[in-house]
C-alpha cells in the first residue's frame, strides 16, 4: 500500500465505505458523526485508492484530514470482502463492486472550470472559482454540500443562511444540468435547472428545512416514480404516498417543562416562550439555530396561520445579563421586563410575576446566562409591534443546563 501526495481524480462510482470508527462516549453536539471514514475508489487510469478520511474535532466537521493510499486489485477485493464483513457493503453486492472496478472509468465534474448551466431573468446557477453558486434578483449564494449526507447549503460568505436536508450536491447537479439531464429528489420530485433554482429561492425563507418542505413551492405538481425503487412502501409514507413534514421545533423543543406550567397562570401575556435543547457549537451560530427552532415552533404551529421569516436577515447583538433584566422605562424602548409586564392595554402583572417566571425559566440562577438581542425586520410577526408598541426578539443560553430559552413579543392594541 503506496500513500499518495495529492488528491487523486477519483471516480467515486465504485466505491464504498468501511471501518467507520466513531468518536467515544455519547454525543450529538456538531455535524461529524465518525472520527475516522475509509473508502475506496479509482482514477481516469484505473489505479485504486484507498481514502482515510479523519476528523480532529468532533465538534467542527471542517477540522479533517484526508490521506490516500493506492491499492492493487487483491488488497481492493480484500477490504471489499472487510465491508461486508462488517455490514458496510450487503453480500449480494459483492459482484457488482468487482464489475464496476472494471468499467470504463467516468471522470467526476471538473470544479476548477467556470460555467453557467442555467440562467433567466431571476436566476443564475454555475460555478466560480471552483465552488457552485446560485444567485436570485442579484443575490448570490454559494451553495455547498455535507461530506457524510447530501444536505445542501446556501452560504452568505462564510456563514450558511440555509440547511436543506436531504437534498443534493450541488456538484451532482450542476454536472446534470449542464449535459442536459434531470435530477430526482429522494421524495420523487423530478427537477430541472429553473426546477431547482425555484426550490433554493423558496429555501431561504428557512435557516433549516427537510428537502420535503423547500418542495412545497411546487404544490399541486405530480410527483415522479422512483424507478429504482417502484414497490417500496415506507411506513413513514402517508396514505397519498407523501412524506409527512415533522411539526416544526419537534425534537430540539422542549415541550414538557415546569416552566409552561407556570406560564399557563399569565394568560395575558403577550410574550412568547419556548425552551430548545442546545445541540450545536457555543456562541452566535447556536444561539441563531435556537432561534430557528423557537421561532418555527412558534411561527409554524398552524399551516393555515403561519407567520412567515427570513432568518437570514436576523442579526445578532450580545448583550449583559442586567441589560436582560434591566428596568421598564416609560416612553422606552421596548425591553423584556416593559414587554411582560406592559402589554398594549396596559399593565397586568407586577414585578413578583416578572421575577417568577424567570425564577422558573432559569431555576439555577442567572449567573451562567449569555444574551443575545436580535433585529425584528425579517418576519411579519413583528409587523404588529412595529406598529408602534414595540417588537422583542431574544435568545438566553443558560450554561448550567445547556438550553436556549427563545424570548418574542410583538403586539398592537
Amino acid at each position: 500500500m503506496k500513500k499518495i501526495n495529492n488528491y487523486p481524480d477519483i471516480n467515486w462510482d465504485a466505491w464504498f465505505w468501511l471501518d467507520k470508527e466513531e468518536f467515544p462516549g455519547e454525543w450529538k453536539e456538531g455535524q461529524c458523526r465518525y472520527r475516522v471514514e475509509k473508502a475506496v475508489g479509482r482514477d481516469e487510469k484505473g489505479v485504486l485508492f484507498l481514502m482515510v478520511w479523519e476528523n480532529h474535532d468532533k465538534y467542527n466537521w471542517r477540522k479533517f484530514t484526508q490521506t490516500f493510499y493506492e491499492i492493487d486489485e487483491n488488497e481492493y477485493i480484500g477490504l471489499l470482502d472487510r465491508a461486508i464483513a462488517q455490514g458496510e457493503v450487503a453480500a449480494d453486492e459483492r459482484n457488482d463492486y468487482i464489475e464496476k472496478e472494471k468499467e470504463p472509468f467516468h471522470a467526476p465534474w471538473d470544479i476548477h472550470k467556470d460555467v453557467v448551466v442555467y440562467k433567466d431573468g431571476r436566476y443564475e446557477l454555475g460555478q466560480k472559482n471552483s465552488l457552485p453558486y446560485f444567485t436570485v434578483d442579484g443575490k448570490t449564494y454559494g451553495l455547498g454540500c455535507h461530506p457524510y449526507e447530501p444536505c445542501t447549503y446556501l452560504k452568505d460568505g462564510e456563514q450558511i443562511v440555509t440547511a436543506i436536508h436531504n437534498a443534493f450536491d450541488p456538484f451532482d447537479v450542476l454536472e446534470a444540468f449542464f449535459e442536459g439531464r434531470t435530477v430526482t429528489s429522494i421524495t420523487g420530485f423530478e427537477y430541472d435547472a429553473k426546477d431547482f433554482c425555484d426550490m433554493l429561492d423558496y429555501a431561504t425563507g428557512f435557516f433549516d428545512a427537510q428537502i420535503d418542505e423547500a418542495e412545497k413551492v411546487f404544490r399541486g405538481r405530480q410527483k415522479k416514480k422512483n424507478p429504482q425503487k417502484p414497490e417500496e412502501k415506507s411506513e413513514e409514507k402517508t396514505a397519498s404516498g407523501d412524506i409527512p413534514v415533522s411539526p416544526p421545533g419537534k425534537g430540539r423543543v422542549i415541550e414538557k417543562d415546569p416552566f409552561y406550567d407556570l406560564l399557563e397562570r399569565y394568560p395575558d401575556s403577550v410574550v412568547d416562550f419556548r425552551i430548545v435543547k442546545n445541540e450545536d457549537d457555543r456562541g452566535y451560530n447556536a444561539h441563531w439555530m435556537a432561534l430557528l427552532w423557537g421561532c418555527r415552533s412558534i411561527f409554524c404551529a398552524d399551516e393555515e396561520d403561519s407567520w412567515h421569516f427570513d432568518l437570514a436577515k436576523a442579526v445578532g447583538r450580545q448583550i449583559s445579563v442586567s441589560e436582560l433584566f434591566a428596568p421598564e422605562r416609560p416612553g422606552g424602548k421596548l425591553n423584556y421586563r416593559k414587554a411582560f409586564l406592559s402589554p398594549p392595554y396596559g399593565k397586568v402583572y407586577s414585578d413578583k410575576d416578572f421575577d417568577k417566571i424567570n425564577a422558573a425559566l432559569f431555576p439555577k440562577g442567572t449567573d451562567g446566562l449569555e444574551v443575545y438581542e436580535w433585529t425584528t425586520d425579517w418576519s411579519d410577526y413583528f409587523d404588529e409591534g412595529h406598529e408602534w408598541w414595540g417588537a422583542l426578539c431574544l435568545t438566553v443560553y443558560d450554561k448550567n443546563l445547556d438550553r436556549f430559552a427563545v424570548i418574542l413579543a410583538s403586539a398592537t392594541d
